[in-house]
């Protein structure tokens, strides 16, 4: 009957762990915090470039509305309202001074707005709400382009290119070519 109990005894002590160790817990909390790090570096990456999407929208509108002003505006101040002709033909777009040292609500040809820099932005007839666009610079260069697209002439064509940039410091850059035809 002693050999009973004793096996008793040691069967009951040998029984299956209900629990975890200590090593196995340290190593649980070790693999725990790489996978959090890891995730929480994805997180953050994204969440410092999830401002880029607005800014790219943001600059691309405001391009437009640059864009769209300008190209309202005569090819130059020795053309007709309606382009086409030059009032004095012999002048060459090289030649034509693009600095008329108006006041920007003067504005009223193309090459007025060559080395135009606006921080904040400013438009004449504002589209859209320039109070969004505070920290935003807008520079505009204008030059002839007939030569660029192969036209015969030099005076035909000028290129407009806007640059803006958005609050994190990057540019954006577009341009159009506006024709006298």
């Amino acid at each position: 009957m002693k050999d009973h109990v004793k096996t008793k005894y040691f069967s009951h002590h040998l029984s299956p762990q209900h629990g975890v160790t200590l090593i196995e817990l340290v190593i649980t909390i070790v693999v725990i915090g790489i996978a959090l790090s890891a995730l929480i570096s994805a997180l953050s990456t994204g969440i410092i470039n999830s401002s880029t999407p607005l800014w790219e929208s943001k600059a691309l509108e405001l391009s437009q509305a640059y864009l769209d002003e300008i190209q309202a505006m005569k090819f130059d101040e020795q053309t007709d309202s309606g382009g086409g002709s030059l009032v004095n033909s012999a002048v060459s777009c090289a030649a034509i001074d693009f600095n008329d040292a108006e006041a920007r609500s003067e504005y009223d040809d193309v090459d007025d707005y060559h080395e135009l820099t606006d921080s904040p932005p400013i438009l004449i007839e504002a589209a859209i709400n320039m109070d969004d666009y505070a920290s935003y610079e807008v520079s505009v260069q204008v030059s002839c382009a007939g030569n660029d697209l192969g036209l015969a002439n030099n005076e035909s064509a000028k290129r407009i290119t806007v640059t803006v940039t958005v609050p994190g410091g990057e540019s954006r850059r577009v341009a159009l070519y506006k024709g006298n035809f």
